[in-house]
């Protein structure tokens, strides 16, 4: 079910994968973003939407001794990932934010780095996201840039993503709240979004 919803945004990321990388000045922002969210000393961290593996090293640079894991829609984008990161032992695999073939509470941290416009059903991924994180995991969304610019780029490369939009963070507050999130942070500014929500054991 999921393939064929996904049919045209998967095709779309999949003709993306080998230009998908950012350069240095954003390296160096996502460090900083990162670095401001306190990732877990060790444990697992969820890179759900992974792309080409751009936080890999990012996050193995910050915490050493993090395990990841990742997923993400589109097959190419994990092949890229794959050749990028050859020395990198994380598991990855094929799949969507809305299923997710992990064990209950077996996550400490989840991100959705530049994912979550593109998510079409965000109560079900919600849902996911939460029963995968132990008690008092937390969860994170985050875009280099703030909802207005995130939305006019989305717009401005057109089909199939021009509707792949942010709500407004007063929507996904009461998501992430219905599903028995706490929100501890949200940032929308020009040059950052970001929300922290936390699991409540």
């Amino acid at each position: 079910m999921l393939l064929s919803t996904y049919r045209r945004q998967r095709h779309f990321f999949n003709e993306q994968a080998l230009n998908w990388h950012f350069p240095d000045s954003d390296r160096q922002k996502i460090t900083k973003i990162l670095e401001s969210v306190n990732l877990p000393p060790d444990g697992i961290i969820l890179d759900a939407g992974c792309g080409t593996g751009n936080l890999f090293s990012v996050i193995q640079e910050i915490v050493p001794t993090v395990t990841i894991i990742a997923c993400d829609m589109a097959p190419q984008m994990l092949n890229e990932s794959r050749r990028r990161n050859p020395g990198l032992q994380i598991p990855l695999w094929v799949g969507f934010c809305e299923e997710l073939p992990l064990k209950n509470e077996s996550v400490d941290l989840a991100l959705n780095y530049c994912i979550f416009p593109h998510i079409k059903d965000k109560d079900k991924a919600l849902s996911e996201l939460r029963r995968v994180l132990k008690p008092g995991g937390r969860y994170l969304i985050i875009h280099p840039n703030g909802r207005s610019a995130t939305n006019y780029r989305h717009r401005q490369i057109g089909m199939p993503i021009a509707n792949d939009l942010l709500p407004p963070t007063a929507e996904i507050k009461n998501r992430l709240q219905n599903h028995e999130f706490s929100v501890r942070q949200l940032i929308d500014r020009d040059d950052l979004f970001l929300i922290e929500a936390g699991k409540s054991n």
